[in-house]
């Protein structure tokens, strides 16, 4: 959150000493070719240091294992996760795109363990070739 402006919504953050080493990547292919960190299809957001679930991403990894929006993440591979930073740092800490994610969530009033198979996100969003179409 920056004073003055409260959140102000976006797709990606890149810290400035993360950039310089992959940035030629990102000119040249238009994202980094370093192996692909997990994706849930999730939006998150923190609030009193707790990440509750905005959006699903419809046919994701995370709607598939059954996550909803209005879910509250309290663990992650069985660790307390205190924020939204604290949240991906445990989700990357798992591995690379493909791991299995172990969630504890509260949804309504109930407790529920949830595995989230993760994807490379690029796979997912890439568009597909439309058929019979001509140029």
């Amino acid at each position: 959150m920056i004073q003055g402006f409260g959140s102000i919504p976006c797709n990606i953050f890149v810290p400035i000493d993360h950039l310089k080493p992959i940035l030629s990547d990102l000119i040249a292919k238009g994202r980094s070719l370093e192996a692909p960190r997990p994706w849930l299809g999730v939006n998150v957001e923190e609030a009193h240091e707790r990440v509750f679930v905005i959006q699903v991403t419809p046919k994701g990894p995370a709607e598939e294992a059954g996550l909803k929006p209005g879910d509250m993440i309290l663990t992650v591979d069985g660790k307390e996760v205190n924020g939204l930073a604290d949240f991906y740092r445990r989700l990357w800490a798992l591995g690379n795109a493909g791991v299995d994610v172990p969630l504890s969530v509260l949804q309504g009033i109930r407790i529920r363990d949830i595995k989230v198979r993760s994807i490379d996100r690029y796979q997912f969003l890439r568009l597909k070739p439309q058929k019979g179409i001509s140029l």
